[in-house]
């Protein structure tokens, strides 16, 4: 037995000069012999059953997106908390082809005055991409595409990673910390005892992240193997798993494509009914706040800033969290970040970058 549905004029409706058709939809019932004439079952007025394939084509998918200008666009939050994915607020121009938005060319690049604005409009770069009063007056297309056009002459073909970008502006307090810590371990286990140690972690963390996709990805569990260097972590963050849901991303690559940084996100997702960029770390030592992380907050506000301007996504996000998994297989500290820490963490990853590349221009001026 088999369904169908056909199409059928029924009659023309006169309306001025021009002519309606008033169409019927037929469902059909085939008898499986395929002796007998096909059976009427249904028969339904065109106009309702294209009204109820847009709105379940609108349920599923979305409405429709205007192909206009994506400058009138203005990515909002829903009450619900859901996802908004929408074109870029903010087009990237070619500086070269557009002068009116754009005013660049090599002499002011190398100008110092307006290199200083750019570091202004750097340090004011907003977290989400989506109008706003604030935005219109407080930074306008053409300056953030003048900042990019600054980083790409600085960068060149370079795009530095997150994770580049915090070792070369750590604190020295922090520095120091980790020379000493990397000293005693070299001390104990020798150098290289120290860089097995070393590999070890690195891959145990890619292992346990293998793993953890692979779970929120629906692979059935007797399929995942845990391998024992990371049963533990795995133990550790069972009490976390049953509070993620609605799988937007799972380790992507991203790119922010004004502000010329990459990396990548570990997961994108809901934690307790919100949306946030989650980050699973592992540790031996309990992490029970959110400053005991280190530039882990810094690390997930770099992200959400890259997420919401990749072309690529289209996503619009202002939470995170920090997963920490340890060793002894104890819960795992979950460190939620809301709108307001984010912004607070935003501000002074901006001004790590800041500092990245004026550390690098200094570094190639000492070399030149």
């Amino acid at each position: 037995m088999s369904d169908s549905n056909d199409f059928h004029d029924e009659d023309v409706i006169e309306d001025g000069n021009k002519k309606k058709r008033k169409v019927t939809v037929l469902q059909k019932y085939f008898p499986k012999d395929s002796k007998d004439s096909p059976v009427i079952l249904k028969a339904k007025d065109a106009s309702t059953v294209i009204k109820n394939l847009n709105w379940e084509f609108k349920v599923l998918y979305g409405a429709i997106q205007s192909p206009k200008s994506s400058n009138a666009i203005n990515k909002t939050f829903e009450s619900n908390d859901t996802i908004i994915q929408n074109q870029t607020v903010f087009p990237i121009l070619d500086p070269k082809g557009d002068s009116k938005s754009v005013q660049s060319t090599e002499s002011d690049v190398n100008n110092n005055t307006n290199e200083v604005n750019c570091w202004q409009t750097l340090l004011k770069f907003p977290l989400l991409n989506r109008q706003s009063p604030a935005l219109s007056s407080d930074l306008e297309i053409n300056e953030i595409n003048s900042l990019r056009k600054v980083l790409e002459e600085k960068s060149k073909s370079y795009v530095p990673s997150v994770s580049r970008i915090l070792e070369k502006t750590m604190p020295q307090e922090q520095a120091e910390n980790l020379r000493r810590w990397k000293a005693n371990m070299i001390k104990e286990l020798g150098e290289e005892g120290f860089q097995i140690y070393h590999e070890e972690i690195l891959s145990n963390g890619q292992t346990l992240h293998t793993c953890i996709n692979n779970y929120l990805a629906n692979v059935p569990r007797s399929e995942i193997e845990i391998e024992k260097a990371i049963a533990g972590h795995w133990e550790s963050l069972k009490a976390i798993f049953p509070s993620v849901s609605d799988i937007k991303l799972l380790e992507e690559r991203i790119t922010h494509p004004f502000l010329r940084y990459k990396g990548i996100v570990d997961c994108f997702a809901r934690y307790k009914g919100k949306l946030v960029v989650i980050d699973w770390k592992t540790s031996k030592k309990k992490k029970l706040s959110l400053s005991s992380t280190f530039d882990n907050p810094l690390q997930i506000a770099a992200y959400v800033g890259a997420l919401n301007f990749d072309p690529k996504y289209q996503y619009l996000a202002n939470k995170g969290l920090i997963v920490v998994a340890y060793q002894d297989g104890s819960r795992a500290s979950a460190h939620f970040m809301d709108e307001n820490v984010m912004l607070r963490y935003w501000k002074e990853w901006l001004a790590r970058v800041k500092l990245y590349w004026e550390l690098t221009e200094k570094e190639l001026s000492c070399q030149s």
